[in-house]
């Protein structure tokens, strides 16, 4: 019931009270049960959102520690990662290995494109992220990746296509949309470019 309760809060974006109820789950369980190294994941995820990076580090580490093989967990830290521009050629082994076990998860593709494109390897980030638009034509970031990437590949009406994309997505955040109308009239050439 507690874990149903956490999971509650996660979805509604209450991660404070997420993770209160994940600490209550991960302090009555031993060390090394599978279990706890999803309930890590999640807390982990909710100490991200909240931008306390360091015990959401510590969290996915320790739930790595447990299954050192978990693909999702792999993309989510090697991801918030390349969020920070921390460790990126670390983050970028991570999501490899993600890939690896996972490579039809268009989330993970999305992740190893976007490391390739953060180390200018556009012609491989290309590769990934034109996969993960097939698996997810209304994703509104694997949108603005993909339109990013054909802008670096010199293919501006192409990028300007999927960034007018996003435009038209309900679920894309405000954020995100002032940002593509930014790219839309400049490009990316004085565009401070964060995932």
């Amino acid at each position: 019931m507690l874990f149903d309760i956490a999971n509650f809060y996660k979805n509604a974006k209450e991660y404070k009270k997420a993770i209160m109820y994940y600490t209550k789950i991960i302090s009555s369980i031993n060390d090394d049960n599978q279990i706890k190294s999803d309930l890590l994941y999640r807390r982990g995820g909710s100490f991200e959102r909240l931008g306390e990076y360091e015990n959401a580090d510590k969290d996915l580490l320790l739930s790595l520690k447990i299954n050192p093989q978990d693909a999702y967990v792999l993309n989510y830290l090697a991801y918030s990662w390349l969020e920070r521009d921390y460790k990126i050629n670390e983050a970028i082994k991570m999501l490899e290995n993600a890939y690896a076990s996972k490579n039809n998860d268009p989330y993970i593709i999305d992740s190893i494109g976007w490391a390739y494109y953060l180390i200018d390897d556009y012609v491989k980030a290309e590769k990934f992220l034109k996969r993960a638009v097939e698996l997810m034509p209304d994703d509104p970031i694997v949108n603005d990746h993909y339109g990013d990437i054909l802008w670096k590949l010199d293919r501006k009406i192409q990028a300007r296509y999927f960034w007018e994309n996003v435009l038209k997505m309900d679920d894309a955040e405000k954020e995100m949309l002032e940002k593509i109308n930014i790219k839309l009239i400049e490009g990316l050439e004085n565009f401070k470019n964060d995932i």
